[in-house]
């Protein structure tokens, strides 16, 4: 190469090297900026992971290059590892014994896509609805949190998939929050926990807005002890098919997709704005329980973000405590998006943790962990 090419090529290189590192900047401080307000920041949050590893890139290529150019990368890659232990999980490698040890809770989340309700073809509803069976039978979860379950609530109906799983798959209790009444309030979709524990009370707000879901609570006796099982689906981005074919689009490099970001940009701000709304709703409903609470949520949002850093306080995230890895929960856009949590407070430890991995019957992978209480309520 010659000395002027050379020269050329440092200096695009430099270049593209302060370009990530503002991007990184500004996607360090997305979980602390109010995204209706500072939405590109959020969006910066989104390529966080992949941020990160570019700048280690760029790291390693002035340590052969020019080394001193490598400090102020190396100083942003510090500031971002809070960031990085929220996003990365490092407990390698992932072992998951299927046989549940008595002493803990082992809990299961998982979006399940509206029970395929919407599909067309009624027998591919049933195959995917016997997948979504299946797979919780061998979870041998002792509570189950579903997002987007639909059901009939007409006793005998044949697509009453609660009383279908509250039998077929021993949860003698459950509480179904009904978010979004259907044919003419016959069968709802919303958020639904099972528990093979005893429910003794249970609660639900409503959130505001056009928006239709709902924050619930079931409270499960364990032994001697009360536990508070919390579920919710935040607002989501409502992205359609035409508009992952256009992110689709976009993520090659092609202009095809470019004439349909603007409507992208403006549904991830409505996102933004509408979780806004519902993050102080949860907390609020989290921090007035006194009892030992295991949240469970599908937050459609990734950890980099403000949605995560508000709702995550001082409770424990069942991922980056025993998983491996981003752990991705949503299958399109980007291979980085785990949006589906358990949280859990002080009042437990965790002892294991994996992904329900799904095909057709799901957008999302489920979680499941086992927890063990290691401190009494006195409740």
């Amino acid at each position: 190469m010659s000395p002027s090419l050379k020269i050329i090529f440092l200096r695009l290189f430099f270049l593209f090297n302060i370009i990530c590192l503002l991007l990184l900047v500004c996607s360090n401080l997305s979980p602390l900026l109010n995204p209706s307000i500072y939405w590109p920041f959020a969006l910066t949050g989104i390529l966080f992971p992949l941020l990160f590893i570019t700048t280690c890139l760029f790291v390693l290529s002035w340590l052969f290059i020019k080394p001193k150019k490598a400090l102020v990368s190396l100083i942003v890659l510090l500031t971002s590892i809070p960031n990085l232990l929220s996003t990365f999980a490092f407990h390698y490698p992932p072992r998951f014994n299927e046989i549940k040890s008595a002493a803990t809770i082992r809990v299961a989340t998982w979006n399940v896509a509206l029970m395929s309700y919407t599909e067309a073809d009624t027998l591919v509803a049933i195959k995917n609805n016997a997948v979504i069976f299946k797979k919780l039978r061998e979870s041998n979860a002792d509570v189950l949190c579903l997002q987007e379950f639909f059901s009939a609530v007409i006793p005998g109906n044949h697509y009453n998939l609660m009383d279908s799983i509250a039998k077929t798959l021993n949860y003698p209790y459950y509480y179904f929050s009904r978010d979004d009444p259907k044919f003419d309030k016959k069968f709802y979709n919303g958020t639904i926990i099972f528990s093979r524990y005893k429910i003794l009370d249970s609660q639900k707000v409503v959130f505001p807005g056009a928006y239709a879901g709902s924050i619930i609570r079931a409270g499960i006796l364990v032994n001697k002890d009360t536990l508070d099982i919390i579920t919710t689906r935040f607002q989501s981005v409502k992205f359609k098919r035409n508009e992952y074919k256009d992110l689709s689009e976009i993520k090659k490099g092609s202009t095809n997709g470019i004439s349909g970001s603007k409507n992208i940009i403006n549904k991830l701000r409505a996102g933004y704005s509408n979780r806004l709304i519902q993050i102080n709703i949860v907390t609020k409903f989290i921090s007035e329980s006194c009892r030992p609470v295991i949240f469970t949520c599908d937050m459609n949002d990734v950890p980099v973000s403000y949605t995560y850093s508000k709702i995550k306080m001082n409770m424990s995230n069942a991922w980056t405590n025993k998983g491996f890895g981003i752990g991705k929960t949503f299958k399109y856009i980007s291979p980085t998006l785990r949006i589906d949590h358990i949280f859990f407070n002080n009042y437990f430890s965790e002892t294991q943790i994996k992904r329900i991995i799904s095909g057709n019957e799901s957008d999302h992978y489920g979680l499941i962990s086992d927890l063990q209480l290691i401190k009494k309520n006195n409740n």
